[in-house]
Order: structure tokens, then sequence, then C-alpha cells
């Protein structure tokens, strides 16, 4: 592999099609915490969280085999300390030396996960919020209601008041 490969921004991965890895460059092995010799011929199913690798098995397989491509595959990849590293994935069948292989690249997607999560707590107190507005102009109704029935009274007491007088300055 040469240097810019290997040194790209993103991971890159390529797997021969038994889905053995026969290619890592260094920057997905940073991430990951391996060596390139300790990955080098495993299968991805080494790398892959348990519900990424039955999704990989279930999804990947036959789109790269129907479409000869696969674009933006959320994954979970699992370093070497056991952290999953919520991924995505493009890949792309090719023949290499005569045999068939995927070529992976990989974009590690922490912060848009992060992103997500802002965004889903911030969705979850604008509901709240919302739910709160409507129950203080439920309140504000019922109260101004009550309110309102006061006051009939009262005008009620004060034609009351008003009559009794009348009858006192009378008699």
């Amino acid at each position: 592999m040469n240097d810019i490969l290997n040194r790209i921004p993103c991971g890159y991965l390529s797997l021969w099609d038994d889905n053995k890895i026969s290619d890592i460059n260094q920057t997905l092995l940073d991430l990951l915490g391996y060596d390139y010799y300790v990955l080098k011929g495993l299968s991805i199913d080494s790398i892959l969280s348990n519900s990424s690798r039955i999704f990989f098995r279930i999804y990947f397989t036959p789109l790269i085999l129907l479409n000869t491509k696969v674009n933006e595959m959320f994954l979970t990849l699992t370093s070497s300390l056991g952290e999953e590293i919520p991924v995505l994935l493009n890949a792309e069948r090719r023949e290499i030396d005569g045999q068939m292989s995927y070529e992976c690249v990989i974009f590690p997607i922490r912060r848009q996960m992060e992103y997500e999560q802002q965004i889903t707590r911030s969705e979850a107190a604008v509901n709240k919020s919302r739910l709160q507005l409507q129950l203080i102009k439920a309140t504000l109704e019922d109260k101004q209601r009550s309110l309102s029935i006061l006051k009939s009274q009262v005008d009620l007491y004060k034609k009351q008041m008003k009559a009794l007088k009348i009858k006192l300055d009378k008699g």
C-alpha cells in the first residue's frame, strides 16, 4: 500500500470475497488499536460488533454482489480495547490480480452520533416544554373561567346589595 493511501484521513480496508482482510491502512489500524499483522488474514467479523456482524452478513454480501457497491452502510467496529466505534462504510467490488475483492472506505462518525444525540435531547426538551405550555394554557383557561364565574357572582351580589340598599332607604 502506498504511503498516501496508508495515511489518508479515513479508514481503508480491502477484503477478499470470503470477507478476510487482505489489506488495511494505518489510519484504520490506529483507530482500532491493532497491528497490521494481527488483522491481516482475519475475517472482518473480528472487528465488527455482534449486531454489525449479523447486519454485515445479511446485507453487505447480497448488496455488493447485486450492485457491485455499497454506500453509507452504518456499522459498529470494535477496537482492540472493546470500544465500539460507529462508522459509515462505502465499498466497491473489484477484480484485483484475478481475484474478487471488496475495497472499503470507512468513516468514523462519533461526532455525528453526538450531534444526533444532542438533536434528540433538544427535541425531547422542546416536546417537554410544549407539553408544559399546553398545561399552563389549560390551567390559565380554567382560571379565566373561574374568574368569569366569580365576576358574574360579584355583579349579582352588587345588584342584590343595590336593591337591598334601595329598600332600606325607602323603609
